[in-house]
């Protein structure tokens, strides 16, 4: 089914008003971040990433990360997490991305009581490129596995980790990721019929670049059930690739999927993603949202002013990444913070 953005209003609102004790507490609560590091079984693949965590530290908050395109992400860093168990979102962002591209979503995340997992994936990241490793499409969402059990294991945040009420969200192949970790599998066969009717997808593009599932030995890997049974709910975020599932992994997902689209569709064809994704899973657990004139961008941090002209003049054709990507980019933040909050209240993650 699809919900108009602003048909959520009396729900909200009446959310807001009807304050538990819990939440207000959680409203007290500061961002805290601090780094990780995992490896999978082996230690064939090192893992590092972010974790954003409730904080009652006092004081301002520090620079993690500053940039002369991206506003500046500050936090509580290495702070003592708060009393209490929390709950958990893995978060996975997307191609060529890094795990403060979603910074934005953990830190208001973490000021409401909850504790964000944010790995980054080899070989798909800002500044590890690598097509052996991208090839691997099957390891991201296992990524997200390794990462939660390593934090699971952690002094730092072991205690304060409810194994109960766990989320994931993804934001462009993040949503690949997040799909898959809920239990859709890749189909290699299907995926590939439907490139030899439209080439100039990018999706095909892409994964044909990275010659996912060229290798025979590959095959089964790729295909293979990568959910992580503690998901209670997957939201992605103007996904990629949709059309690599087997549409019947589709239809058995078992859990509520918020999926998040861009009304501005200036990236990703929406019939070809969002709108395919919901229309394939099963109608009593899907919730599909195309945010109007939100951008496949928006789900990233905010640009400085100015950011646009400086990415236009540096790196052209990347400029693509801060089209109103400033004050307009942050009101779409709060849209769509909205949305995931009031998801995770409905589905039991959140109090």
């Amino acid at each position: 089914m699809t919900r108009d953005l602003f048909n959520l209003t009396a729900s909200l609102s009446f959310a807001l008003i009807a304050l538990s004790p819990t939440l207000t507490e959680a409203q007290d609560h500061r961002p805290g971040v601090a780094e990780f590091q995992a490896a999978h079984p082996g230690g064939a693949r090192a893992l590092d990433g972010h974790v954003w965590y409730p904080t009652k530290a006092e004081g301002d908050e520090k620079l993690l990360r500053g940039s002369a395109v991206w506003r500046d992400i500050t936090g509580h860093l290495d702070a003592r997490i708060a009393p209490g168990v929390f709950p958990v979102v893995m978060i996975s962002h997307g191609m060529y991305g890094n795990s403060v591209n979603q910074a934005w979503l953990a830190k208001r995340l973490a000021a409401e009581g909850v504790i964000s997992i944010l790995p980054n994936h080899p070989g798909t990241t800002s500044f590890g490129r690598d097509p052996d490793q991208a090839r691997q499409l099957w390891l991201r969402a296992t990524d997200l596995s390794v990462s939660f059990d390593q934090l699971l294991t952690d002094p730092r945040f072991a205690d304060h980790m409810d194994p109960t009420r766990v989320a994931a969200t993804g934001h462009s192949l993040g949503g690949y990721t997040v799909m898959a970790a809920a239990g859709a599998r890749h189909d290699a066969a299907h995926f590939a019929a439907g490139c030899v009717d439209a080439p100039e997808r990018v999706d095909c593009d892409v994964l044909d670049g990275w010659k996912v599932g060229h290798n025979a030995d590959d095959l089964e890997m790729l295909q293979s059930d990568r959910s992580d049974p503690r998901i209670r709910t997957v939201i992605p975020l103007d996904l990629g690739g949709a059309q690599t599932f087997d549409p019947a992994s589709l239809q058995a997902i078992d859990m509520p999927v918020l999926v998040l689209g861009s009304g501005r569709q200036d990236m990703l064809n929406q019939d070809v993603e969002s709108r395919a994704l919901a229309a394939a899973l099963p109608d009593a657990l899907v919730t599909h949202v195309e945010i109007e004139d939100a951008g496949h961008f928006d789900f990233m941090g905010a640009c400085v002013e100015g950011g646009y002209e400086i990415l236009k003049r540096e790196e052209p054709g990347d400029e693509v990444v801060c089209v109103k990507g400033a004050e307009e980019r942050v009101a779409q933040h709060d849209r769509i913070f909205a949305l995931i909050l009031d998801h995770l209240r409905q589905t039991g993650v959140m109090p």
